[in-house]
C-alpha cells in the first residue's frame, strides 16, 4: 500500500516540533511493508527558520519511509505573513503531489485547515480515499482564544470546516472532546475514530548518570527541585502565570522552560521584572533529546490559557512525563485533568493561577520515594493502554487499509454492474410471456 501523509509542522526527532507523523510513518513502513510519504514544511514554524541540510540528513528512517521538504512563505510573527505561510505550504503540497505516483490512501493533518483542503483535492484527482486529521478544532480555537474576528474569514473557516468533515472519508482525532464536537455537528459518529498522541517506547532508555549534567544544562544546582515545562510558548500557553510562580516557590526549588514561541520574549521580560532568579528558560531541543531533560527534573507542567476550547486537550507533554515516570502538574481542566486524577499520576493545580501550582510543585516534592515510584508504574501502565504508538500505528493502519479495501470493492461493483448493463438483452420475443 502507498501512503500519503500531509502535516505542515511535521518533523523527524533531531528536530523540536511535531514527530507524530514521522514516528506513525516510520512504523507503518517498517512494520506494515508500506511505501510512505510525508509531505512537511522546509520552514519551521517554531524557531521561525528554515531546516538545515545537515537536520535533513541526521535522523534515521526506513527505506520505505520519504520526507517530502516543501517550501513555505517564511515569516517571524503572528500577522498576515503567517497567513500566507499557511497558504503558501498547502499550494507547494497541492502542486508537489500532482506530479507523484498516485496513492492507495491520503491523509492531511489539520491546523490548518488549509492542508487538509489541499488534501481533499487531491484525493479527488488521484481518486483515493481522503482522511482528515483534527489536531486542534479550526476555527472554533482562534475565535474563542481572541485571534479571529474578521466575519468574513470565521464564514470561510466554517465553511470549509464543514465542508471537510462531510467529504472526508474518515476522520481521526486526538482526544474524545474532539470526537463529540465533530459529531454534534452532525457527523457521523462511525466514521469518527481516535488516535491520541502516543510514545515509541524504545526510543529512550533511562540512565540516572545523566542527571547531573542536564541539571547543568537546565542551569541549576543537583539539589534543586525542577519543575520542567517543555514546548511552545504561545498566547495558548497560558506561560506567564507559571513565570509568576516563581514569586511563591519554596527555595530549593526551579522552573526551568523549555522551548520557543511568539511569547517568549514577553516572558523572559517579565522574569527579569519580577527578578525571578528560580525561572529559567532553554531553547528548544529535538525530541530525541527532550527526555533527558525531563527526566533531569523532578515533575512535569502542563499549561494552557483557562478558556473552553482547552477542555478537550489531551497534549503530547502528558505522554512524554508520564512515559518518564515524572509526576505531572496540570493547569488545564477537563480532559488532561481527567486523565492525570483517574489514572493518578499527578495534581490539578487551578486555572491560570500562580500560587496554586506553586502550591502543587511543593506537594510534589514532598512526595516519597515510594509514592514516586507508585505514579511511575501507573503511568506506565497508562502509556501501554492508551499511548503506545506501536499499537496506535497499527490501529490507525488497520483504519487506513479497510478504507482502500472499501475503496476496491466499490469500484469493482461499479465496474461489473456497468459490464452487465451493457449487455445486449438476448431473450426474443416468442420466449418473452404473452408473446
Amino acid at each position: 500500500m502507498r501512503v500519503w501523509l500531509a502535516n505542515h509542522y511535521a518533523v523527524p526527532p533531531n528536530i523540536a516540533g511535531i514527530t507524530r507523523h514521522f514516528e506513525l510513518g516510520a512504523e507503518w513502513a517498517k512494520e506494515e511493508e508500506t511505501e510512505v510519504t510525508l509531505f512537511t514544511s522546509s520552514f519551521l514554524h517554531p524557531r521561525r527558520t528554515s531546516v538545515t541540510e545537515e537536520e535533513k540528513n541526521g535522523y534515521d528512517k526506513p527505506d520505505r519511509l520519504k520526507v517530502k521538504w516543501l517550501w513555505s512563505f517564511p515569516h517571524k510573527k503572528n500577522d498576515f505573513k503567517r497567513i500566507i505561510n499557511m497558504g503558501s505550504f498547502a499550494l507547494s503540497f497541492l502542486f508537489s503531489g500532482l506530479f507523484q505516483t498516485r496513492p492507495d490512501v491520503l491523509v492531511a493533518s489539520s491546523p490548518h485547515l488549509f492542508t487538509a483542503f489541499s488534501g481533499w483535492m487531491l484525493a479527488k484527482i488521484k481518486r483515493c480515499p481522503f482522511v482528515m486529521e483534527v489536531r486542534d478544532l479550526w476555527p472554533d480555537s482562534l475565535i474563542k482564544m481572541g485571534g479571529l474576528n474578521n466575519g468574513a474569514i470565521i464564514s470561510l473557516l466554517n465553511w470549509m470546516e464543514s465542508f471537510l468533515y462531510r467529504k472526508a472519508d474518515q476522520i481521526i482525532v486526538l482526544t474524545a472532546h474532539q470526537r463529540k464536537f465533530i459529531r454534534d455537528k452532525g457527523i457521523d459518529e462511525s466514521k469518527i475514530d481516535l488516535i491520541p498522541n502516543g510514545i515509541v517506547l524504545g526510543s529512550w532508555q533511562h540512565d540516572p548518570e545523566r542527571r547531573t549534567s542536564y541539571k547543568r544544562k537546565m542551569g541549576v544546582a543537583e539539589s534543586e527541585f525542577v519543575a520542567v515545562y517543555t514546548g511552545a510558548h504561545g498566547p495558548a500557553n497560558a506561560l506567564e502565570y507559571v513565570v509568576e510562580a516563581g514569586e511563591y516557590l519554596e527555595p530549593g526549588s526551579s522552573i526551568v522552560l523549555i522551548g520557543d514561541g511568539p511569547e517568549k520574549e514577553k516572558l523572559v521580560q517579565l522574569k527579569q521584572s519580577k527578578g525571578l532568579e528560580n525561572i529559567h528558560f532553554l531553547d528548544p531541543v529535538p525530541k530525541s533529546e527532550i527526555f533527558n531533560y525531563t527526566e533531569a527534573a523532578d515533575c512535569g507542567i502542563i499549561s494552557l490559557a483557562d478558556n473552553e476550547v482547552f477542555r478537550g486537550a489531551r497534549p503530547n507533554k502528558l505522554f512524554d512525563y508520564t512515559f518518564i515516570g515524572q509526576p505531572i502538574i496540570t493547569t488545564v481542566d477537563g480532559e488532561v485533568r481527567e486523565i492525570v486524577e483517574e489514572n493518578q499520576v499527578g495534581f490539578f493545580a487551578g486555572a491560570e493561577d500562580p500560587k496554586g501550582l506553586a502550591q502543587a510543585i511543593k506537594r510534589a516534592k514532598e512526595l516519597s520515594v515510594e509514592e514516586r515510584e507508585a505514579i511511575k508504574q501507573r503511568g506506565l501502565h497508562y502509556i501501554d493502554r492508551e499511548g503506545d504508538r506501536v499499537k496506535l500505528a497499527a490501529k490507525f493502519y488497520r483504519i487506513l487499509k479497510n478504507l482502500v479495501a472499501s475503496r476496491e470493492t466499490t469500484q469493482e461493483d461499479d465496474i461489473a454492474t456497468a459490464s452487465e448493463e451493457s449487455l445486449p438483452d438476448t431473450t426474443s420475443n416468442k420466449e418473452k410471456p404473452g408473446a
